[in-house]
């Protein structure tokens, strides 16, 4: 019966790696030069290398992962509208970005500076978009204490679709 490759194997196995090339750094460091000593520290500091690649996708994975546990709304969860806004599409990224969206995709990251807040506006992304001009809509931040005291009436902002930049806003007032 074949060994499964779990978690706990490959951690072990890379920590033995590991250990072998702290001895072949070892052995290699005071070994004389040349001699076979060395040369057996050296193929010791090889052996690692395979399990470089290991420890990369490891870490990509555990980033890409933290990523796509971004928090989002609730299904299902009751729009709760928090500032009035004037939304204009940019017309270059229309094309780009309604191919990208899903027509139901109600959310968007809203940058203020070098601060990105998730929220969500009343009606779908892309019926937003196919408009092609500037309407007075709601939205709702995912989280309101963070993102409310940056939004004064006034003050402007970028509207983000995924990573493309497909309009900008000003707040008009807070409601409520």
């Amino acid at each position: 019966m074949p060994l499964k490759a779990t978690s706990l194997r490959r951690q072990i196995i890379v920590g033995a790696l590991f250990g072998l090339a702290l001895i072949g750094g070892a052995v290699r460091y005071y070994a004389p030069n040349p001699s076979l000593t060395r040369d057996m520290g050296n193929l010791l500091l090889v052996l690692w290398v395979p399990a470089i690649g290991n420890v990369i996708a490891f870490v990509v994975r555990q980033v890409r992962e933290r990523r796509a546990s971004t928090p989002a709304f609730a299904a299902g969860q009751h729009f709760a509208p928090q500032l009035s806004v004037e939304l204009t599409p940019l017309a270059p990224q229309l094309r780009t970005a309604l191919g990208q969206l899903d027509p139901r995709q109600d959310h968007c990251m809203l940058v203020l500076g070098t601060d990105g807040f998730t929220a969500r506006i009343s009606r779908p992304l892309a019926g937003w978009l196919n408009q092609g001009q500037a309407q007075c809509l709601q939205l709702e931040f995912l989280r309101p204490a963070m993102a409310l005291p940056r939004f004064s009436a006034g003050t402007g902002f970028r509207v983000l679709a995924g990573t493309t930049v497909v309009g900008e806003g000003r707040v008009l007032a807070r409601l409520g």
